[in-house]
């Protein structure tokens, strides 16, 4: 968070810096393998992804495919044991680990199935928190909160516990604070997994809308029908390796 955010606009509430035509992230070749006790397990084998800018991109693949570890790898909390990886064109499997802290802090955004929420916090604090950590000032604080409030529909629920909350309301609070800091990609494992059909339709929507108004690049793991019918771009998994990749509905050959 810098200083100028007290100048920020209403429709700047979560916009990024100005389209590009360079994809948001690149893995090239990576590979991971795990140990478990005495034996090595890979999980990722050779995997070459595209996340282009401002898009919706869907990981689809049966449980153990490695949808999470690419996530995990995507949202530099993990790191490959070969290959490449470029978010927001950095190097960041390079990255020494207090750099790739401050980095994954400034530009990447999560959003959990369990909303992982302060229980003890309001909805207007949950989103305040990272901005605390992030430094900024009590009027930039002040005036972004109730913004990203009233862009995912909460603006009377500020005051509200998650105790107190829904679970489509406690979702929309998760996104809210992964959109705090303004982050060029928001990464979600399974969102609407622990929603309603009718609640997870209308979550989808509002990411849809953040992705098409606020140039976002997402990128979810899910096996809901309705996130892949929503996605510019899917990405099918299994085994530790891609099997089809579809571009705005179009298959993409190998």
């Amino acid at each position: 968070m810098t200083d100028d955010t007290d100048e920020t606009n209403e429709d700047d509430v979560v916009a990024p810096s100005a389209a590009s035509v360079r994809p948001l992230a690149q893995l090239t070749q990576v590979f991971k393998t795990y140990q478990m006790d005495s034996v090595e397990v890979p999980v990722i084998k050779g995997v070459d992804i595209l996340v282009r800018h401002a898009k919706f991109t869907v990981l689809l693949g049966p449980s153990g495919s490695g949808k999470t570890t690419l996530l995990n790898m995507l949202g530099c909390i993990d790191k490959p044991d070969k290959g490449e990886i470029v978010v927001a064109e950095a190097r960041v499997a390079e990255m020494a680990d207090d750099d790739l802290s401050d980095f994954r802090a400034k530009n990447i955004g999560f959003i959990f199935q369990n909303f992982n929420l302060l229980p003890v916090l309001s909805a207007y604090e949950n989103i305040e928190y990272p901005l605390l950590l992030a430094g900024a000032t009590p009027s930039q604080r002040g005036k972004l909160i109730p913004r990203l409030l009233k862009a995912v529909g909460l603006a009377d629920k500020a005051k509200n516990l998650p105790g107190q909350l829904s679970g489509g309301q406690r979702q929309r609070v998760a996104i809210a604070r992964a959109l705090a800091r303004k982050p060029k990609l928001v990464i979600a494992d399974e969102p609407t997994a622990n929603l309603d059909s009718h609640t997870g339709a209308t979550i989808l929507a509002l990411m849809r809308r953040m992705v098409d108004e606020y140039a976002i690049s997402f990128i979810f793991s899910s096996h809901d029908p309705e996130v892949i019918k929503a996605a510019d771009d899917t990405i099918v998994l299994k085994d530790g390796m891609i099997q089809e990749v579809w571009r705005d509905g179009e298959k993409v050959e190998s």
